[in-house]
């Protein structure tokens, strides 16, 4: 493959359209599969366990965005295959499009929070079914450990802090790892997903109480 042209680190999302385009929970995984290298459509529909018709639409939008771009191709079966890749390695939104205080704000907000669970749960629900394959065909001797939980907690702010920061280490240094490369059945893709927040609705119901 040609020499792959330098990305920006940040990809800035700064207009509600763009945001309505990332907030896709499909878009959002074809991004998350195109980090690491430039694949093809037929690639990704592979992974994703879907149709590479159902990908073409998506692939369009993303790329009239500015948010993947076609970085090389090649002939195969007198048919170009193009080989897209994220234009930037991490992409981040615009704070002022997440304004709670105002009705858009709050609509962004919902879009954001619903897209990101959304795709979580497809990731899961793919990689549990794989599993089950897996394990049914014995393909998988050893199945890999699997998290899902969900755990609420009632602590001081200073506690509370004090996790986070060990958690954004450990988040750190998981998105630090160098991918590996070689072939064999113990590598695999790996996913981590996170989500902690203050329970202020509590807190309130707590106040309305008392």
């Amino acid at each position: 493959m040609d020499e792959l042209p330098e990305r920006a680190p940040v990809f800035l999302v700064d207009n509600l359209e763009t945001l309505k385009v990332l907030t896709d929970p499909i878009r959002i995984e074809i991004l998350h599969i195109l980090d690491p290298e430039p694949q093809t459509i037929n690639q990704v529909a592979e992974k994703l366990g879907l149709s590479n018709s159902r990908l073409y639409y998506h692939f369009r939008i993303l790329e009239e965005h500015g948010l993947i771009s076609v970085v090389h191709t090649r002939m195969v079966s007198n048919i170009v295959e193009k080989f897209y890749w994220s234009t930037a390695a991490d992409f981040d939104i615009d704070k002022t499009l997440l304004d709670f205080s105002s009705e858009s704000g709050k609509e962004n907000i919902e879009r954001l929070v619903s897209s990101t669970v959304e795709t979580t749960r497809m990731d899961m629900l793919r990689s549990l079914q794989a599993r089950r394959e897996n394990l049914a065909s014995g393909s998988a001797s050893v199945p890999r450990e699997m998290i899902i939980t969900n755990i609420k907690k009632r602590l001081t702010d200073e506690t509370f802090q004090a996790f986070i920061k060990r958690l954004k280490d450990l988040l750190e240094e998981f998105s630090k790892l160098q991918e590996e490369k070689s072939e064999g059945e113990d590598i695999a893709q790996f996913s981590l997903a996170v989500y902690a927040y203050p329970n202020y609705y509590y807190e309130q119901g707590q106040e309305e109480n008392e």
